[in-house]
């Protein structure tokens, strides 16, 4: 993929005007973002069941953990977390259980051999490319915040690598007959493919002026992203970045990248006052640095970029200096411009795919999870802590005491079960009229099944009920079908989610994947065949080069169920196949072979095929015949002798 960018001088007047163009929309699209921020924040808090600590649970806590004194402090039920998590697992489940992961279907007729090629090449590509754990984390962003955005690009790796190696020793080009040591570097060529990488809803900058989930027609979309100076130089020798020795000068004493810090319960890397230390100003000057990639659909003859009048998609990645936009810290302003040059990709998108959890059409934004929840959370946390104040001040045992006739120090005394002595003048005399308790009632008895109330609303409202997070009904014995039932009520709500996920966000997803491997995939390189057609391909391998991927393929959506329970289906075919065997008309119309490889696959058992016995054409004599993993086929024209076994030829 080509990156190299335009040599803007910063002297120039284009650089200038490039750089406000970016700052005005940099600026726009982070005062108009910030809206969603407290939201977020709070969603952050709620998964991560934090709670403000107060003066007097900070005293307890003190007593507690200085003195040992054991005390009651106020806490959130992680109910939002155990909602949030229980409703990841399943999409993870329907989404990553695929194999493969992204499926296509031919549009215009493509063979069956271009799609299993296709499919081969992005499966390497998700599991080369460590696509996999981007996909669960930008599931989980889309339930915490609401929307989880996913960027893409495409990457040609090429790694530098040097090692000592020992050479003859020539002096005036003679062998002295000596050894010596030699610095010898190496270009290696690395992964070549699709990446894929998370960012935070604080970091993302799309025009404010559409709904998120519409963002593609909007004008432009940038998002922030902090390299080292290692990667800073790595991309200038490579001619991606320009004007990179002006970094350093703007880094403020190595303390701000620019970056919005979201909760301030949630430790981010590289903390704002991380590299303080005078001592530490070489690791200071190693980054990170902030830097603001733009994507904007702009007309370059009006930015002076070309003479094209028609508007095109340009990329542009700038320095980036000072607090988050609108933050108490120093204003943040794009002022480096290292980068700009045209997309260049042929499926003419931005690069970011994006997840909403609720379907929102006129908003910005849509809620999360835990904006959801969060009364009915906040109304359980209530709940249970006042009933546990309640029952901590029951358990103090309230006393009327009469200090002229009992011994105090008895009464005070930590010690469970001690005696309390009476003092002389009150021998004799009741001691009801010395110590008597006070009776207490705990008004908040119902508290606790109040929370089981408010429970089920929340999983009413949510959509994640028992059933979801693993919890069998209780009631009795229940059969398989039952439990099957109510898990299937269960998912009912997710699975409308899970479908709409597919279509906003994997659908689109999987058509750039397809499409950038069709533009900038060059090589020639045998994948493993995947997916239902790779036990009837016959070899585990095939050829993949540019023009076995050729045409157009649409991506088979995800319907939003769970995936078939290998272990019943294996069961139910195992079924199936004892019947089968016992009808010879059922028998004579199906590969009974292949029937057992998958019923053995469905197992779990890997590798069935090598068993398998290879038998030869007549004639044919391959090197394996010798080892006994090939039995040619006898020719039919000769009769066996008699009592022979068929196959081992002849005795004389």
């Amino acid at each position: 993929m080509s990156s190299f960018s335009l040599d803007l001088r910063p002297s120039s007047p284009l650089y200038k005007r490039v750089l406000d163009a970016l700052n005005s929309r940099y600026t726009f699209s982070a005062q108009r973002m910030k809206n969603l921020h407290d939201k977020w924040r709070r969603a952050e808090d709620l998964h991560i069941a934090y709670v403000p600590e107060k003066e007097a649970d900070a005293v307890r806590r003190m007593k507690r953990e200085q003195q040992g004194t054991p005390a009651y402090t106020t806490i959130v039920l992680p109910y939002t977390y155990a909602q949030l998590m229980s409703a990841h697992s399943y999409w993870t489940t329907v989404f990553l259980s695929r194999d493969p992961i992204f499926q296509y279907a031919g549009r215009h007729g493509e063979t069956e051999q271009q799609t299993q090629a296709l499919e081969a090449l992005i499966a390497y590509q998700v599991q080369s490319g460590e696509m996999v754990v981007p996909f669960y984390f930008w599931l989980l962003d889309a339930g915490k915040y609401g929307i989880g955005i996913l960027g893409n690009y495409w990457a040609n790796e090429q790694t530098s690598i040097s090692e000592y190696t020992e050479v003859d020793e020539i002096i005036l080009g003679m062998p002295t007959g000596r050894k010596v040591k030699e610095l010898d570097t190496r270009i290696e060529q690395g992964y070549q493919g699709n990446k894929l990488f998370n960012i935070r809803p604080y970091d993302w900058y799309p025009d404010p002026r559409k709904p998120l989930w519409d963002f593609q027609s909007g004008e432009f979309q940038g998002h922030h992203h902090e390299l080292g100076w290692h990667e800073l130089v790595r991309a200038a020798a490579s001619g991606q970045f320009v004007n990179v020795e002006l970094m350093k000068s703007m880094r403020l004493g190595g303390r701000w990248t620019g970056r919005e810090q979201g909760s301030p319960n949630v430790i981010l890397p590289n903390e704002q006052d991380s590299v303080t230390d005078g001592s530490l100003t070489d690791l200071a000057d190693t980054g990170p640095y902030g830097t603001v990639v733009m994507e904007v659909d702009c007309i370059p003859a009006d930015w002076g970029l070309s003479k094209v009048k028609t508007p095109e998609k340009w990329v542009f990645t700038c320095g980036v200096s000072g607090g988050a936009p609108g933050s108490s810290n120093v204003g943040s302003n794009l002022q480096v411009l290292l980068e700009a040059r045209p997309l260049g990709c042929k499926h003419n998108k931005f690069r970011a795919n994006v997840l909403e959890m609720e379907p929102e059409a006129y908003a910005l934004a849509s809620r999360s999870l835990p904006q959801i929840v969060e009364p009915l959370q906040n109304t359980m946390d209530w709940l249970v802590n006042s009933h546990m104040y309640a029952v901590r001040k029951t358990l103090n045992n309230q006393f009327i005491v009469d200090p002229s006739k009992i011994v105090m120090s008895d009464f005070t005394d930590p010690t469970h079960g001690g005696a309390i002595r009476l003092k002389p003048n009150a021998y004799g005399t009741d001691t009801r009229t010395a110590l008597t308790q006070v009776p207490v009632i705990d008004l908040t008895r119902q508290h606790m099944m109040d929370v089981a109330v408010f429970n089920d609303f929340a999983q009413r409202a949510s959509g994640v009920n028992d059933q979801l997070m693993g919890e069998v009904k209780k009631g009795g014995r229940m059969t398989a079908q039952q439990v099957r039932s109510d898990g299937t009520f269960g998912t009912n709500r997710q699975k409308t989610i899970t479908e709409f996920y597919s279509h906003m966000g994997f659908s689109p997803l999987g058509q750039v994947l397809v499409q950038n491997s069709q533009q900038y995939y060059t090589g020639e390189q045998k994948f493993r065949i995947v997916g239902d057609l790779a036990g009837d391909a016959g070899m585990n391998f095939m050829n993949v080069d540019p023009s076995r991927i050729a045409g157009a393929f649409d991506f088979v959506p995800v319907d939003g169920t769970l995936p078939i329970d290998r272990f019943q289906m294996a069961s139910l075919w195992q079924q199936l196949f004892q019947s089968i065997m016992k009808v010879p008309q059922i028998a004579m119309t199906y590969d009974l072979g292949k029937v057992f490889t998958w019923v053995a696959q469905l197992s779990g058992l890997r590798n069935v095929n090598r068993f398998k016995i290879q038998i030869a054409q007549p004639g044919q004599a391959p090197d394996q015949v010798g080892a006994g993993n090939v039995v040619p086929l006898r020719d039919l024209t000769v009769t066996p002798e008699p009592g022979q076994m068929p196959g081992m030829g002849a005795t004389g």
